[in-house]
């Protein structure tokens, strides 16, 4: 518990380090283009520029959330395989020819669960 803490300080710690640094960057564009094209012209510069920026986030944003999302079946398939494959290719298939069934059966058992409740949350 005391780690996970110590962690997420240090990860508050460097966001608002990485806050603290693009501000005075931003700063030091906006000295920079005042030197060459005025104030006003500069100010304008950095607002536009970081509201392209703020639409081509949630741009992204949007593109994410409306992403079709992985079948959970398949998932739950790929992490048994492995266990599946080393009980099926032992020569005795005795109780874990039975295991096998048991674990895919689950598989299905639970993917239909998952399965229908991804329809209930539209």
């Amino acid at each position: 518990m005391r780690r996970n803490v110590t962690v997420v300080v240090l990860y508050l710690l460097a966001g608002v380090l990485a806050t603290a640094a693009v501000g005075y960057a931003l700063n030091a564009l906006h000295t920079v283009l005042t030197l060459h094209y005025g104030a006003i012209t500069a100010s304008l510069s950095i607002a536009g520029g970081l509201l392209v920026a703020s639409l081509l986030a949630v741009g992204v944003a949007l593109y994410v959330k409306n992403r079709r999302r992985p079948d959970r079946r398949l998932a739950a398939a790929v992490a048994a395989a492995p266990l599946a494959a080393s009980l099926v290719g032992s020569r005795k298939l005795g109780w874990r020819t039975g295991l096998v069934g048991g674990v895919v059966l689950l598989g299905l058992i639970l993917g239909r669960q998952f399965a229908q409740g991804d329809d209930s949350e539209k």
